[in-house]
């Protein structure tokens, strides 16, 4: 990289539990963001590891109201909920896109990934600059993550290459226009349900995913060739770039971790 990398962050913090979602009664009523972990909220861990990277000049949270009165390392701008996941992506994408016309990119990460930290960020930025793609996607091989988390029971993609749970970290390049961010922002939500992210790519790439036949490389043609943009899948060493809290275990796994981690 000749120059210094200029980089806006958008944290998606919309998802709110409803009364039978199995992490209500953390939640108390307030966003899924806001779950206090190692006395600050989930979010906050999320936007400090952000904000230390060498890369990430601005940060903007969408759909997280400032009222919340969540406590930040550096400034931040709040974009409204937009109504949905993909929603608040896109709109904070393109609002990053629009309001620093000079980046070179946009990261975008949910608040859930409370144990990454700004070596994992530096080193997936890194990584993703060393090619000319559009998109790029991270996931964890599964012996990555059981390794650093043996109880986190994610799911994962069965491949040719191996078994892959989804990152919430992706970069996208200015040349993504806003359909073809809402496009991948769809195809990343879909990560928990692998049989539905196959699906998007076309009959033929389902089958070969249904026998394991299914290269990285193949998705990518054929993400390339459906969605007209040159996607990028980044196997992360960093088990914390797949390690989000959806499931009360799962926060214990987190809180445990953080917890140990702020008393060294």
């Amino acid at each position: 990289m000749d120059k210094p990398l200029s980089i806006a962050a958008v944290v998606t913090a919309g998802w709110s539990p409803d009364k039978d979602s199995l992490l209500a009664e953390h939640c108390q009523g307030r966003p899924k963001a806001l779950i206090p972990i190692a006395g600050r909220p989930m979010i906050a861990h999320v936007v400090d590891a952000l904000a230390g990277s060498l890369y990430v000049q601005h940060m903007v949270i969408v759909a997280l109201d400032p009222s919340a009165d969540a406590q930040f390392p550096v400034p931040v701008e709040y974009l409204p909920d937009g109504g949905g996941l993909i929603e608040n992506a896109s709109s904070g994408i393109q609002h990053a896109l629009d309001r620093y016309p000079g980046i070179d990119s946009v990261l975008l990460c949910g608040s859930d990934v409370p144990t990454i930290t700004p070596a994992i960020v530096n080193t997936f930025v890194e990584e993703c600059f060393h090619t000319d793609h559009d998109v790029y996607y991270s996931v964890v091989e599964r012996s990555v993550m059981e390794t650093r988390f043996p109880e986190s029971r994610r799911s994962y993609v069965h491949l040719r290459d191996g078994d892959f749970a989804g990152g919430d970290l992706l970069l996208f390049r200015p040349s993504v226009t806003f359909d073809q961010q809402a496009l991948m922002c769809k195809l990343s939500t879909a990560r928990k349900s692998p049989l539905h992210e196959a699906s998007m790519l076309g009959p033929v790439i389902f089958l070969r995913y249904l026998t394991r036949r299914l290269s990285i490389a193949e998705a990518e043609r054929r993400a390339a060739k459906i969605f007209g943009v040159r996607v990028r899948v980044i196997p992360s060493s960093h088990a914390e770039v797949g390690m989000d809290v959806d499931k009360p275990f799962q926060l214990d796994i987190v809180r445990a971790d953080l917890e140990a981690r702020a008393a060294v």
